[in-house]
């Protein structure tokens, strides 16, 4: 079961830096001296939200993506422990009827 925590790490840790970019990001600060009228100054910063708005979903599109293959090595990995878990059962019920065969031979065999 460790499996799918590794690739959940491994996938958290090599996208790092795209989330602390995503958590952290540079507008525009209010210059007034800079710029000659206020609505320079708001179209500047509504031109920077639009293109933060339009970065933040490509990159929750990519990590939309990344998440559905998390998901299914999850499934993955479920699948394989039940039919793991299943096989293992089917060899403890034979290793349970060999032994119960051994004992009642041992006790016809002692009379």
């Amino acid at each position: 079961m460790a499996v799918p925590w590794l690739v959940v790490g491994k996938l958290v840790l090599s996208n790092l830096d795209t989330i602390i970019g995503v958590v952290k990001p540079a507008f525009t600060r209010k210059k007034v001296e800079t710029l000659p009228t206020q609505t320079d100054l708001l179209n500047q910063q509504i031109a920077e939200l639009q293109t933060a708005a339009s970065n933040n979903a490509e990159q929750i599109k990519q990590l939309a993506a990344q998440l559905k293959e998390v998901v299914a090595a999850l499934a993955q990995a479920a699948t394989e422990a039940a039919a793991h878990r299943a096989a293992t059962r089917r060899l403890s019920y034979v290793a349970i009827s060999a032994s119960a065969i051994a004992v009642v031979l041992a006790v016809i065999l002692a009379l």
